[in-house]
């Protein structure tokens, strides 16, 4: 089966500088994500992220869409394999994390580095 990334889109994203009496001293991150499979349309399925990011000058909170597509229909075999669990998500990750950086650094804050995830050992919430 050959996968590919068709597209991605941030479908929601909120960005509030704080102003410096709420400033904080650490940064922190926090991301979780959820697989999302068409009952009609079998050669896509998605991957949504959602991140926050507490930075010490700003807030930042994204819900972004990764879309994927199969020359095959997908099975319930591959909807619980590793595929959409690990892999999917550590190609659309870098995607988002290039996004962060380029949005805060334009933003005329410091650009925002998300670390890199290992997705085999990462601990989503969703699933």
């Amino acid at each position: 089966m050959n996968i590919q990334l068709a597209n991605w889109e941030i479908v929601e994203m909120n960005y509030s500088l704080l102003n410096i009496k709420e400033r904080r001293g650490e940064n922190s991150f926090a991301l979780k994500f959820k697989k999302l499979f068409n009952s009609k349309n079998k050669y896509f399925f998605r991957i949504v992220f959602f991140l926050t990011v507490k930075d010490k000058k700003f807030d930042l909170n994204i819900e972004a869409v990764f879309n994927f597509k199969t020359d095959e229909e997908f099975t319930e075999e591959f909807k619980q394999s590793h595929f959409p669990r690990i892999n999917a998500p550590a190609i659309a990750y870098p995607y988002l994390r290039a996004y962060v950086s380029n949005l805060t650094l334009q933003s005329g804050v410091n650009p925002a580095m998300l670390p890199t995830l290992n997705f085999v050992k990462f601990q989503n919430p969703e699933d």
